[in-house]
């Protein structure tokens, strides 16, 4: 519910900025609404020329960040294993880009960004998952 929130509240984010700042031709979002690798792309290449496409793109990629940190958080609360991380997790365009454009950009206007963007950014910050056996008790 939490990561729900924070992704409709970056995706309205975007699309007031993409209303606002970018002309009409912007890249469109993925068939069920998602915000999609192309629009991330854009952002991100517009950004260095256009105050709006980096306000959005910027927004955009807070919400990524924070969202995964929070999740991982209430994960590692709420089951019984233990998320560690090597490095901290970490989010820039640059990355962002980076992660983005391993995508074939034939399919970059129908891929979801942000499922990308978090699975990156876990790979990056060398996340693990430890699975703790049932009869231990979780921490309160």
């Amino acid at each position: 519910m939490v990561r729900e929130m924070n992704m409709k509240y970056a995706a309205l984010l975007v699309g007031i900025f993409l209303g606002i700042g970018l002309p009409a031709q912007a890249a469109p979002s993925t068939r069920d609404g998602e915000i999609s690798v192309a629009q991330v792309a854009e952002l991100i290449q517009r950004s260095s020329s256009d105050n709006a496409a980096r306000n959005a793109a910027m927004a955009y990629l807070a919400g990524v960040g924070e969202t995964t940190g929070l999740l991982i958080a209430e994960a590692e609360r709420r089951t019984p294993g233990s998320i560690t991380c090597t490095a901290p997790l970490g989010i820039s365009s640059d990355t962002a880009f980076a992660a983005l454009s391993r995508m074939d950009r034939g399919k970059w206007g129908q891929t979801a960004a942000t499922p990308i963007l978090v699975n990156d950014m876990l790979s990056r910050a060398g996340c693990r998952w430890t699975h703790r056996h049932s009869n231990e008790r979780l921490p309160r």
